[in-house]
């Protein structure tokens, strides 16, 4: 039997050198090759030179360590040149842009080997700036409801459609005289219990809240008596988005005597 033909590594790593440029430019994200010894860009597709801002043949020859803007990249990249170190490392960073803005990335960082002596590192990168500008615009959402909802005379209780608490302002705990570790914790079975036995008929106020479940539509409005002998008015509300109902928003008020 013949012995098969020896194999020329250095000739598979040339060979695989000559594919990466076509191969990273077939991915959808910003992608560099970075050579181990200096940390140097020896290629990157064009989604890196959009993150960049730059053509990508200006991040040819570039020190990657020279593209982040935060201390702990040093860090990182001591870790991506130690040859002991991890063979994948994963962190959230910024990448600096020509015009010297920070851009806020997901970078990936893995060290492929065709071949003996033949190493890369692969730095793939995903641009977070529309994740991180809906996140602080869902911020600045929750702040403004909150703020809303502190406005209210009324007490305000909104529940989703299984259940659970979404939000309340102080005015429905100090109605319903709930204690504050049951709200910060949002332990939701626990404030509904103190709600039920807070009521002068348990029964009939869970039957009710039954019937108003049972109906995600339903408006309705109900008078409740504590044990304490205040008299409540309950109004409850669908909450609803693209018309379909999402949740339920119901507030609380002392009834006015003789309601």
């Amino acid at each position: 039997m013949n012995n098969p033909l020896p194999v020329d590594r250095f000739s598979i790593a040339e060979a695989a050198r000559r594919t990466w440029p076509a191969l990273i430019e077939a991915m959808l994200e910003a992608v560099c090759l970075v050579e181990p010894e200096g940390l140097r860009v020896v290629a990157a597709n064009a989604a890196a030179g959009r993150l960049f801002g730059v053509d990508p043949a200006e991040l040819v020859g570039r020190d990657m360590r020279a593209t982040a803007s935060t201390p702990e990249d040093d860090a990182f990249w001591e870790r991506v040149a130690d040859k002991g170190g991890a063979p994948q490392l994963l962190s959230h960073s910024f990448v600096v842009r020509a015009d010297g803005e920070a851009v806020p990335v997901v970078r990936r960082v893995s060290r492929i080997e065709p071949g003996p002596g033949n190493a890369l590192w692969v730095v793939a990168l995903v641009d977070r700036s529309e994740q991180v500008r809906a996140e602080a615009t869902l911020a600045d959402s929750v702040a403004e409801l909150a703020a809303t909802l502190e406005s209210v005379a009324d007490g305000i209780l909104v529940v989703d459609l299984g259940g659970h608490i979404r939000n309340f302002n102080r005015r429905f705990a100090a109605l319903w005289g709930v204690p504050d570790e049951m709200l910060l914790l949002r332990a939701d079975d626990e404030v509904f219990d103190w709600m039920r036995r807070r009521v002068e008929s348990p029964a009939t106020y869970e039957r009710r809240l039954a019937e108003i479940e049972a109906d995600p539509a339903l408006r309705a409005t109900d008078m409740l008596r504590l044990r304490s002998g205040a008299l409540i008015e309950r109004g409850t509300l669908p909450q609803v988005a693209r018309g379909r109902p999402i949740g339920r928003v119901f507030t609380y008020r002392i009834a006015a005597p003789g309601a």
